[in-house]
C-alpha cells in the first residue's frame, strides 16, 4: 500500500509546475477583474437629499426652489404621494435609467407601504431627464403619460433655457396626473409655452430633393442612356477594321444632291490615323419626300455603305418607497 502511495505521489511530483500554475493564475486574474467590475457597478455615490427639491448645480434660484418645495409638500399632505426632484451635473457614465432607479431607492421616495413616489431627475451636462415612478403609481402615471409630460411640458421649456419653469411645471403636470385620478382640482401652469412646431415632410429639405429628382432624374437617365448609345455607335463607326484602333477618319462629300424624282450620290472616304488603311465608296442617297421638305438640306448622313441617310439631334426625508421601474426618459 505504501509503495502504491509513493508511486502515485512521485507521478504527481513529475507533473510540470507550469501546468498547474498557469490555470491557477488565470482563475485568480478572472476573480480580481470580476470583483473590480462589480465594485465599479455599485460605486455610484448618490448625493443626500435636503428636501423634496434638490439642485446640486446651482441652476435653480432660491425662490423657485421654495415655490416648488411648498407645492410638493401640499401634494404630499393632500395625497400622501411624494414627488422628488434632483438636478445633477452628470450621470458619470451611467444610463439615466440606472441612475434614476438607484437614486430613487437610495432616497426611498414614497411611503413604504404604498410605494407612491415619483422622481424627476435632470442631468444638465448630459441633457437627459427621466421621470421614475414607484410601484404604487405605475397605473396612474404610466410610461406614456410620463413621456407626454417630458415632451410637451418640460423639454420645450428646457430647449428655451427655462430650466426653473420646466422643472416647476413638470412637477405640476405630475401632480395633476395624480389629482385627475382622484377627482381633485387641477393646478394651472405658471406660464405657457408654444411648443416648437415640427416641420411637416412637405416643408423639409428632403421633400424638395425628391421633387427635383422626380423632375430631372428621368431626363438625366435619358441623357445618360442616349450618350452611352452615341458613344457605342461612334466607337463602332470609327474602329479601324485593320488595326482595330478607334482612329478611323470619315469624310463625306455629296456628289449629286437628291431630288423628289431622283436619288443622290454620296462619296465616303475613310482612312486610319494609326495604320495605312484607306477606303473610298459611293453611296446612294434616297430621294426626298414631301414630309422632309421642311428639314434642313445639310442633314447628317449615315456612313454605312448602301444604307439610307437620316438626320439626328441631342438633349427630504422620504417614506422609504421603492422604484417600480416605470416612467420615461427624454432629452432636449
Amino acid at each position: 500500500m505504501e509503495k502504491e502511495f509513493n508511486k502515485k505521489f512521485s507521478s504527481i511530483k513529475s507533473v510540470p509546475p507550469m501546468i498547474i500554475l498557469v490555470p491557477l493564475v488565470f482563475l485568480i486574474i478572472i476573480f480580481i477583474l470580476s470583483c473590480g467590475i462589480n465594485q465599479n457597478k455599485t460605486s455610484i455615490e448618490f448625493p443626500d437629499a435636503s428636501g423634496y427639491i434638490n439642485d446640486y448645480t446651482n441652476t435653480l434660484s432660491k425662490s423657485w426652489i421654495n415655490q416648488t418645495e411648498q407645492f410638493v409638500q401640499n401634494v404630499e399632505k393632500e395625497t400622501s404621494c411624494e414627488i422628488a426632484v434632483a438636478v445633477i451635473d452628470s450621470l458619470e457614465g451611467y444610463s439615466i435609467e440606472e441612475y434614476a432607479a438607484g437614486l430613487f431607492n437610495e432616497w426611498g421616495i414614497g411611503k413604504k407601504d404604498k410605494d407612491n413616489g415619483v422622481l424627476l431627475l435632470v442631468a444638465l451636462r448630459d441633457r437627459e431627464l427621466r421621470i421614475e415612478v414607484g410601484y404604487g403609481l405605475e397605473g396612474i402615471i404610466t410610461d406614456l403619460q410620463s413621456k407626454v409630460i417630458i415632451e410637451e411640458v418640460i423639454a420645450p421649456r428646457f430647449s428655451s433655457n427655462k430650466y426653473e419653469s420646466g422643472i416647476h411645471n413638470g412637477v405640476i403636470a405630475i401632480a395633476n396626473t395624480i389629482y385627475l385620478d382622484r377627482g381633485m382640482e387641477q393646478t394651472l401652469y405658471t406660464d405657457s409655452i408654444t411648443p416648437v412646431q415640427k416641420k411637416s415632410f412637405t416643408q423639409s429639405g428632403w421633400f424638395v430633393v425628391i421633387i427635383l429628382l422626380s423632375v430631372f432624374l428621368p431626363w438625366i437617365l435619358i441623357g445618360v442612356i442616349s450618350g452611352s448609345l452615341r458613344l457605342k455607335r461612334y466607337i463602332k463607326e470609327h474602329r479601324c477594321p485593320k488595326c482595330k484602333k478607334i482612329g478611323l477618319v470619315i469624310k463625306q462629300k455629296i456628289l449629286v444632291s437628291p431630288t423628289y424624282d431622283y436619288p443622290g450620290k454620296l462619296e465616303v472616304e475613310k482612312y486610319c490615323k494609326y495604320c495605312d488603311f484607306k477606303e473610298k465608296s459611293i453611296n446612294t442617297i434616297l430621294r426626298l419626300n414631301k414630309s422632309s421638305a421642311s428639314e434642313s438640306s445639310s442633314s447628317d448622313f449615315s456612313s454605312s455603305s448602301g444604307s439610307s441617310i437620316s438626320s439626328s439631334s441631342s438633349s427630504s426625508g422620504f417614506g422609504g418607497g421603492s422604484s417600480g421601474g416605470g416612467g420615461a426618459s427624454g432629452s432636449w
